[in-house]
């Protein structure tokens, strides 16, 4: 082989990989956040949601002037509307037969029945607790232990056991709000949604935030995911509206 030629083969051969090294991956995967549909709802401010697997339709609460806990199918039709009034309700979690809901102003967890009767009331110690920054979002884990979320002013994820012996508190800096939150046993791993950030979240405390979806949702402040169908309901306070998203591999 003439030597001349071998060393410009070698030099090129050189260059072509360098510039395959140096050159940015594409994501294999890239995941997207689709939107089914939005609908609207039959009550103002809408600040909460959760899942009921047993009748698969959703509970939503609202805020002042309402206070209320409402059935909503998952196609956002309202089914019932139950008669507890609370003070300022943020988050509402299923558990097996009744409700928890979240009472901002009071600092308190409130378990109601699905017929709208009160059960039992619990306050809870928050650190740094001010009217109007706090309790926003609530979601209960596989072995009945709650998981709240303050809303910012610090941000607060709140870790309080099934018992309420114990509470614990991490402060957040993800995003500029967190207004809604639930556990997702799949991934081992928490849905947060920003009504600030207009930012949908995968989190956990180990790892911190996994995943990302940027939303178009004004005011989102409640959250659902349904791994059997691999769909996200979100719910818009200030438009008072149903959102369904779906996730998609390109």
């Amino acid at each position: 082989m003439n030597i001349k030629y071998f060393i410009f083969a070698l030099m090129l051969f050189a260059l072509i990989s360098c510039s395959v090294q140096d050159s940015p991956m594409e994501p294999q995967d890239q995941i997207n956040l689709v939107l089914d549909f939005v609908v609207e709802l039959d009550m103002p401010e809408p600040s909460g949601l959760t899942y009921d697997p047993n009748t698969q339709t959703l509970w939503t609460v609202n805020d002042p002037d309402n206070n209320k806990i409402y059935n909503i199918s998952l196609e956002g039709e309202l089914l019932e509307t139950l008669t507890f009034i609370g003070d300022d309700l943020e988050g509402v979690a299923f558990d097996t037969n009744t409700l928890w809901v979240a009472d901002e102003l009071t600092s308190e967890i409130i378990n109601v029945s699905l017929q709208g009767e009160e059960l039992q009331r619990v306050t809870l110690a928050v650190s740094q607790y001010s009217a109007g920054s706090g309790l926003e979002g609530l979601c209960l884990g596989d072995s009945g232990e709650f998981y709240l979320l303050k809303e910012k002013e610090p941000g607060l994820f709140i870790e309080v056991s099934h018992d309420f012996t114990t509470l614990t508190e991490t402060e957040l800096s993800f995003a500029d709000d967190y207004s809604g939150i639930y556990y997702d046993s799949t991934r081992d791993g928490f849905w947060i949604v920003s009504d600030e950030s207009e930012k949908l979240y995968l989190w956990d405390l180990t790892n911190g935030v996994r995943e990302q979806y940027s939303l178009n949702i004004p005011k989102a402040e409640g959250v659902v995911f349904i791994a059997e169908t691999n769909t996200f309901y979100i719910v818009s306070d200030s438009e008072h509206k149903l959102y369904k998203f779906h996730l998609e591999e390109n």
